[in-house]
């Protein structure tokens, strides 16, 4: 079941909301699979050179399955269970305070909980967090295209698995020209 709901009661502000079910079941691995998904985002355009966005996001995932081993090492009977939870705040601004410059800067902050688990070993993954942020600057320049400087900054912190947490900051300079416009 997939349903996307699009509103703009004015022509300044649109909502849409779009929401995923899915469930799987095959009975004799005995397996089962539960997917939900919904995500909502909401835009005001205040004027012709300010705009603003928020969203969020939930996602579940369930996955279950036994088997039965007929001979080998113990445990010959093992269940696996896969279970994750993902919520996504978002956020971001973008400003022209003059007609060929502006500014943008936008957020999100990822949160992830659950665990894989298989019989008798320890947890696979954990909870989860990866908040991230980019700051941008543009400037639009006439027949030659658009000068962007983003300064993007990240963070991913495991709690079971510490080993692979980071931060890092990256800084881009990009030119970008349109080229299907006329001379």
């Amino acid at each position: 079941t997939r349903w996307v709901v699009r509103y703009r009661p004015w022509s300044r502000l649109s909502i849409e909301d779009n929401f995923i079910s899915r469930n799987r079941r095959l009975a004799e691995p005995d397996f089962r699979n539960n997917i939900r998904s919904n995500a909502t985002t909401i835009s005001w355009a205040w004027n012709e050179r300010f705009s603003t966005f928020a969203g969020f996001s939930y996602d579940s995932f369930l996955a279950t399955n036994s088997v039965t081993f007929l001979r080998g090492t113990p445990p010959l009977n093992t269940t696996w269970r896969d279970q994750t939870v993902n919520r996504v705040w978002q956020g971001g601004i973008t400003a022209r305070p003059l007609s060929r410059v502006g500014v943008s800067f936008s957020g999100s902050f990822v949160r992830t909980t659950g665990a894989g688990e298989i019989t008798l070993e320890p947890v696979n993954y954990g909870p989860l967090t990866f908040p991230m942020a980019t700051g941008s600057v543009f400037c639009d320049v006439p027949k030659l295209g658009r000068l962007t400087l983003d300064l993007q900054r990240a963070y991913y912190i495991e709690q079971i698995v510490t080993g692979d947490n980071f931060s890092a900051n990256l800084l881009t300079i990009s030119w970008t020209r349109d080229f299907s416009q006329g001379q």
